[in-house]
């Protein structure tokens, strides 16, 4: 290898001499440089995955709680329509007794005036033909000129 080197014009000893230098050098910037940057690259990544796998947990979490609250909410709105069914149905019931209970009394109202109107009929209708008789007589009386008696 000496021989290589002479044919080159290079030295041995001053080969020597900056090769130690070198590595030197290189094992100073391995520790200083090389070694904290690759330890705190490797921390890096270390938390990188952890949150990683942190936010997936907790997106995992946050799906399933969000598909209770979609049951309980789809469970709430069926709950809801029930009772407005319930509600309606209810309220057509009151809605048909208070129907009925008005019709009873409009019937009643409507009775009674058929029966005051009947009365007054009956009345009127006496009163009537006793006037018309009157109103004939004084008629005939004016036509015959003379008096007619009632009979």
């Amino acid at each position: 290898m000496e021989s290589t080197l002479t044919l080159l014009g290079i030295s041995g000893k001053l080969l020597l001499l900056q090769a130690v230098p070198f590595l030197l050098a290189v094992a100073g910037l391995h520790f200083i440089i090389f070694k904290p940057m690759l330890a705190m690259l490797a921390e890096r990544e270390r938390n990188i995955t952890g949150f990683r796998k942190e936010a997936e947990l907790l997106q995992e979490e946050v799906a399933g709680k969000l598909a209770e609250l979609e049951e309980r909410l789809a469970a709430a709105r069926g709950e809801a329509a029930a009772e407005r069914g319930r509600l309606r149905t209810e309220a057509a019931a009151a809605e048909q007794e208070i129907l009925a209970a008005a019709r009873g009394r409009a019937e009643a109202h409507l009775e009674e005036a058929r029966a005051t109107l009947a009365a007054e009929h009956a009345a009127a209708s006496v009163q009537l033909e006793a006037h018309a008789a009157e109103l004939s007589r004084s008629v005939a009386s004016s036509v015959l000129g003379r008096q007619i008696g009632e009979g």
